[in-house]
């Protein structure tokens, strides 16, 4: 459809529909909002759609199409709440039973700025109707996102949440309750799991990759596991949704920290699950100087703000410069004299190459510990290297280096010879972090973050990468600054014309970066802290007041081409969500588990 073309709808669409009400003419109606006086027999809630069509003056017809956004009952004649029963039970009063619902107007057919006409027949939205006013006609490439009131799908336009014409994700809610992670894997699954979303993704289905960051217990670390508590209802909503036969992520990759107390091997940190279903990740020596990757282990703001960051910034260049891959292959490094005429700038020092060395060519560097420890010798000011220690003053390069040394006990198990890296080679990647410290969690995933976009640069934007990392506070903090921080930030601005989609989560918005957020196509809001429900502009004032006091697995979703925020609902996961949940990965006896959950559900015995 051109942009010049009008939408339309058959007329058989619009009268057919059931009526509801007619449009209430004692409140006046605007261009945004009218008011229904709703039919004796009509039963309407909040979130039901409507429309109706109008004849103007000049012979043309103007549909207007709305969501129920608040109703009210009352008595027309009761002036006393004594009134009430006079007229209600005694009938000795004349009055008549009112009862309204408010509709905020969402589209209007063709796009004329005129207010539904007082008496109009207002019809409930069905069919084509319903499509019209969710504006599924102008998605040339949709996805389901969840279920409406009355349980039919509710889509986003695939061009804001590929990236073509807008992308990210951003879910809001409170801890526990908001389901944020949940409806996150949830938006991952229609997308690599299921018929419709492989379509959406087209030829490079196969080769695009999400990388998921657990950070609360050992929950995501069984999404290729049946959920135990599927029912036979949550089967329907699926089906709804045009998946017949839910079930686990199918293409998992698990990675885990090696365990900290164990320095002699590396035996994945993993309570939940046997050690042979998952990896043990981290980086050796050789990768974590290549790859700079000292800089995020300086992400608090302080260090930003005093030379100590220079000092960073002159380390990791000197690391570059003075490392050699050991000829044993473990990643190792030998710190020797760099190369004649080796510069200063970063990336070109680490785009030459290096001969292997021997622990007799310079000092060797086996783990993060030989790492702080010849750093701080060369940035003693007593005897140290003036050429890594850049003129800064003894004071900034002792902050240095005891910044540096309180990082040994919280992340010197990641970095290592012989530590495999994460690697994208599944659909999903799962890279455990929650018993990490929180300047271990940056690291990672900083790390794994940046290597992602600089990955994507220059590539083109297909195969999509999609990340999703909850509590993005921690992260992307809206007052501060730090390395990875900016990282986000370049992400949300800059990663869907290179195809890195973020689908960030948080309690609250307001402590995230406002670029992050505001950047993000599709918002998604669950159960919000009602001091500050307020401060959610895409909502409504009516869906402010309601979404301190929504379920669980109740949301709203906000994207550009609606032009109001619409509540949903989106189905029980059909993979383990948190240990609890998790099944066996078997086929057959998952089978059989779902089948038993089925009977169970409809009150049959199981065999």
């Amino acid at each position: 459809m051109s942009e010049m073309e009008e939408p339309s709808v058959a007329g058989d669409a619009l009268t057919d529909a059931p009526i509801v009400g007619l449009v209430d003419g004692a409140i006046p109606a605007t261009t945004d909002r009218f008011t229904i006086c709703l039919n004796d027999d009509a039963v309407v809630q909040l979130d039901d759609l409507v429309s109706l069509t109008d004849e103007l003056p000049d012979g043309r017809s103007v549909s207007h199409y709305g969501i129920v956004v608040d109703q009210s009952d009352y008595f027309e004649g009761a002036q006393w709440a004594t009134d009430t029963a006079r007229i209600a039970v005694d009938q000795t009063q004349p009055g008549e039973r009112v009862r309204r619902a408010e509709v905020q107007v969402l589209r209007t057919i063709p796009e004329l700025w005129i207010a539904p006409s007082p008496g109009s027949v207002v019809r409930r939205a069905a069919g084509a109707t319903r499509d019209a006013a969710l504006f599924c006609d102008q998605m040339a490439e949709r996805l389901a996102v969840g279920l409406d009131q009355s349980g039919q799908p509710v889509y986003a336009d695939w061009s804001f949440l590929s990236g073509q014409q807008g992308g990210h994700v951003n879910i809001t809610g409170i801890s526990g309750v908001a389901t944020k992670t949940s409806y996150a894997t949830f938006l991952l699954y229609s997308l690599l799991e299921t018929d419709a979303g492989r379509r959406l993704l087209g030829a490079h289905a196969p080769n695009t990759r999400a990388l998921v960051f657990n950070a609360k217990g050992e929950d995501l670390l069984h999404l290729d596991q049946p959920n135990t508590r599927f029912d036979a209802d949550s089967r329907e909503r699926w089906a709804v949704l045009g998946v017949d036969a839910p079930g686990p992520f199918s293409n998992v990759e698990i990675f885990v920290p090696r365990q900290r107390t164990n320095e002699a091997a590396v035996v994945p940190d993993i309570e939940s699950r046997p050690h042979a279903d998952v990896r043990a990740y981290g980086w050796t020596p050789w990768d974590f100087i290549r790859l700079g990757l000292l800089r995020f282990c300086f992400t608090e703001d302080e260090d930003r703000r005093t030379q100590v960051g220079f000092v960073e910034q002159r380390v990791r260049v000197q690391l570059a410069r003075h490392a050699y891959p050991h000829r044993d292959r473990s990643g190792a490094v030998v710190l020797a004299a760099p190369p004649a005429n080796t510069g200063y700038t970063f990336e070109r020092v680490v785009e030459g190459q290096r001969d292997p060395r021997t622990d007799r060519d310079g000092t060797v560097i086996r783990d993060f510990h030989d790492l702080i420890e010849e750093t701080a010798a060369r940035c003693d000011p007593a005897g140290g290297d003036l050429d890594w220690q850049a003129g800064a003053q003894p004071g900034t390069l002792a902050a240095f280096v005891r910044r540096l040394m309180a990082l040994s006990p919280r992340m010197g198990h990641l970095v290592a010879g012989g530590l495999p890296r994460v690697e994208l080679n599944r659909h999903i990647t799962v890279v455990d972090i929650h018993k990490l410290h929180e300047a271990a969690q940056r690291f990672v995933v900083g790390a794994l973050l940046n290597e992602i976009f600089e990955s994507k640069q220059g590539t083109g934007r297909e195969p999509l990468r999609f990340i999703l990392l909850d509590e993005l506070n921690k992260y992307a903090p809206r007052n501060g600054h730090s390395p990875l921080k900016e990282l986000l930030v370049d992400i949300a601005e800059r990663g869907r014309s290179l195809g890195v989609l973020l689908i960030g989560a948080q309690q609250s918005a307001l402590d995230v970066d406002a670029a992050i957020v505001r950047n993000a196509s599709l918002k998604v809001a669950g159960r919000l802290d009602a001091s500050e429900a307020s401060e959610y502009k895409f909502l409504t004032p009516e869906l402010r007041a309601r979404a301190a006091r929504f379920l669980p697995g109740t949301m709203v979703i906000d994207q550009p081409i609606i032009p109001a925020p619409i509540p949903i609902r989106f189905p029980f996961p059909s993979f383990a969500t948190n240990v609890s949940e998790a099944g066996t990965a078997d086929p057959e006896a998952a089978a059989r588990q779902a089948d038993e959950a089925i009977q169970l559900a409809q009150g049959q015995e199981v065999d």
